[in-house]
């Protein structure tokens, strides 16, 4: 795939500039705008399609054109299309090839892209799920093998990386293999009944949200002390549940809400809780847009909620643990 073609070089200046200025439009697209969640969805995806793009242009002007196919995705939230206004950064690469070479080429645009990421407003991930990390860049051969070796390990950590990987979804480049990966994926874990088991355990530990006299439990240590932990308590019970039916089912799709919408209609009893997920991100976007920074993003403090706006919250507290319990047992039922 090499050739002939001739690259511009960076310079620092103009590298610094042009991070500077994809930063200022997604503090305009982003921060400056009124969104619903499908449109905050969007404008996220347009900015870091874009920083994929300038870091791969920077990584060209020093290295080349890409010597194999590939695909860059994302995890997590960005992989769901579930961020909120400030969000870190959960994301990897596959490759078509596997040799140190081309590894080496792909690990550093992956240095790249977390470096403009990060420039243009996107926290590094404390867990290094990033695209700079070998463990989540590999070559298709590389990533089918260790898929099968976190299976095959089945620790709580290996497991967890399984389900951080259920999540990704495409942005850029070859999109296909990660969905072959992830089809792959799927048949390991219906080879082996027990593994869904298994990761349902690894999900299964709920974050109590609400007290004895049905108040609502705010932390009561740490940086977040009176705040009240809104992503473990009530978004993570509907997110984790319908992850697990996802991989029962052999769902593709990662948004939440696409997964609701494709269960069989033999699960009319969870597929009928898809619209009260909906309401539940548009309330978080309401409730947050006043958050400056990305570390007081998943907290509330319910001083700021109305006494209709905390009964609903009570609400979906009890109705997303009531949900991941009921798909918790049926897994363990039918598997």
């Amino acid at each position: 795939m090499t050739g002939a073609k001739v690259y511009p070089t960076f310079g620092d200046h103009e590298w610094a500039a042009r991070c500077k200025l994809l930063y200022e439009e997604r503090q305009q697209t982003i921060h400056n705008q009124e969104h619903t969640s499908a449109s905050l969805q969007s404008s996220h995806e347009l900015i870091i399609e874009k920083a994929v793009c300038l870091a791969l242009e920077k990584t060209e002007s020093e290295w080349g054109e890409p010597p194999a196919h590939f695909a860059f995705f994302l995890m997590g939230s960005g992989g769901r299309l579930e961020q909120s206004f400030w969000s870190d950064q959960d994301h990897g690469l596959v490759f078509e090839s596997s040799n140190e070479e081309d590894e080496a080429y792909f690990l550093h645009l992956g240095r790249e892209i977390v470096y403009v990421l990060e420039k243009v407003g996107y926290e590094r991930c404390d867990g290094k799920v990033m695209a700079s990390n070998p463990k989540w860049c590999c070559s298709y051969s590389d990533w089918e093998k260790q898929l099968n070796s976190w299976l095959h390990e089945d620790k709580w950590e290996t497991l967890r990386y399984i389900l951080t990987f259920v999540d990704a979804r495409s942005i850029s480049g070859e999109y296909e293999m990660v969905r072959r990966l992830k089809q792959t994926l799927f048949k390991m874990i219906h080879g082996q009944p027990r593994l869904l088991r298994r990761l349902t355990e690894n999900t299964g530990r709920l974050k109590k949200g609400l007290g004895l006299f049905n108040q609502l439990l705010v932390e009561t240590k740490g940086k977040h002390k009176g705040k009240f932990d809104f992503k473990q308590i009530v978004l993570f019970p509907y997110v984790n549940g319908l992850r697990l039916l996802a991989i029962e089912q052999h769902i593709l799709s990662t948004s939440t809400i696409e997964r609701f919408q494709q269960l069989p209609s033999k699960y009319e009893q969870f597929k009928q809780v898809q619209q009260s997920f909906e309401r539940l991100l548009e309330a978080r976007l309401s409730w947050q847009k006043e958050i400056k920074q990305y570390e007081q993003i998943h907290h509330l403090s319910l001083e700021q909620l109305s006494r209709d706006e905390r009964k609903q919250l009570k609400a979906w507290v009890k109705e997303g643990h009531q949900l991941y319990q009921n798909i918790e047992r049926l897994i363990q039922r039918v598997n």
